[in-house]
């Protein structure tokens, strides 16, 4: 989209509904099947999460926990502003929007993706059927740079009801200058950062096939989305003395399985070393990297550092912190963090620490395998309540 083709977003007409209303659900599944008939569905995780996700079946799971004896409609024209480092991020974006009952805007990422291309293929097909032609009269997907045609950006806030806005901070606070209507909210998913946690005691004692399933869903957490995705774990933390032959073999097993499933090319390889390199450069707290070819980095950092949402790994490089208790883990939990996966610890125990030490971070408390598992709950919003309002009657 350029300046010269946006004549339509002046005219556009807002239509709200209900929060999870039949026509949209039904839309939903039909992107389903849509995305089923295709084979590449099948070869990639992502893409396979999503089909699943769209689901009837699925969708129905959300909308029968979605208890609410109030009226609610969508609030009205809701702008999304999707980021580039996740591919598929912007068609999880619209489904909040859209089961909320939300006229959407919804802007693509800029970057090449063959994942967006299947995707927005599979959509358009279905707002061809007869029923769906409503909700391709008040579902727009635009691609424009935002750096470069920012009245576009202008346009669509001053008419938005509500924006979500996906990106790093610097994004997220350089929309918040633009101007928007009084009462248009923002929802925004900045920059996070997300870590896993095992009970070294509970690993211990685990049989090797058990361990060897604990290693295929950690690789599936880190190397999903090449470690670009905010609920991607950077770190992990072993809670008490860990079994250094257990340990071992957990890291084995993770790299014999990221040879096996992730697709390493010059530019991961390249990228992930001279990431290392960086980081070995700056931070004074590594004790030791253990490379598993290029598969795998491991680095082992003490405890005394500060600061970890500031570090990232690339496709595969792990930081690793050893600690003595859970009391020990406060100090890593920060505003920033979203996800925290985990094996062997008990759910009390991760709500004690948050309310003993009045932890401000951590939004998604899950089991390891499960960092990829979208909900609409997410970064600590209800996004259907918050995409609502509610309409009282005396």
């Amino acid at each position: 989209m350029t300046q010269n083709n946006i004549n339509f977003l002046k005219n556009i007409k807002v239509k709200i509904s209900e929060p999870f209303d039949k026509v949209s659900i039904s839309f939903l599944d039909h992107l389903s099947l849509e995305l089923k008939k295709n084979k590449k569905i099948f070869q990639s995780p992502e893409l396979f999460y999503l089909m699943l996700f769209c689901s009837k079946k699925n969708i129905l799971k959300f909308k029968n926990c979605f208890k609410e004896n109030q009226f609610r409609v969508g609030r009205g024209l809701a702008f999304h502003v999707c980021p580039n480092n996740v591919p598929i991020n912007f068609v999880f974006s619209f489904i909040f929007g859209l089961l909320s009952g939300n006229t959407n805007i919804i802007k693509l990422p800029s970057q090449h993706s063959e994942e967006k291309k299947l995707i927005l293929k599979c959509i358009n097909r279905v707002f061809t059927m007869k029923k769906f032609f409503r909700l391709k009269k008040t579902n727009f997907f635009i691609e424009y740079n935002h750096d470069t045609n920012v009245d576009i950006t202008k346009l669509v806030s001053a008419k938005s009801d509500s924006r979500i806005i996906w990106g790093g901070d610097a994004t997220v606070n350089t929309l918040r200058k633009i101007e928007t209507p009084p009462r248009c909210i923002d929802i925004n998913f900045s920059d996070r950062y997300s870590l896993s946690v095992i009970n070294s005691k509970e690993m211990n004692n685990l049989p090797k096939n058990t361990i060897n399933i604990l290693a295929r869903k950690f690789f599936y957490d880190v190397f999903t989305m090449n470690q670009m995705a905010c609920n991607s774990p950077h770190f992990i933390f072993w809670v008490g003395q860990i079994n250094p032959k257990i340990e071992k073999y957990f890291w084995n097993k993770v790299s014999e399985i990221s040879k096996e499933k992730f697709k390493f090319d010059e530019v991961h390889v390249i990228r992930k070393y001279n990431n290392l390199i960086d980081k070995v450069m700056d931070l004074k707290f590594i004790n030791k990297v253990n490379m598993y070819k290029n598969f795998l980095y491991v680095v082992n950092v003490n405890e005394k550092i500060l600061n970890i949402e500031n570090i990232r790994g690339e496709s595969g490089t792990i930081f690793q912190i050893k600690i003595k208790n859970m009391n020990k883990l406060s100090k890593f939990i920060k505003k920033k963090c979203q996800t925290i996966t985990y094996y062997g610890i008990q759910e009390k125990d991760f709500k004690n620490l948050i309310k003993k030490d009045s932890l401000l971070g951590a939004d998604r408390i899950v089991e390891i395998g499960r960092a990829f598992d979208f909900d609409l709950n997410w970064d600590g919003f209800d996004t259907i309540k918050t995409l609502t309002r509610v309409v009282n009657f005396n």
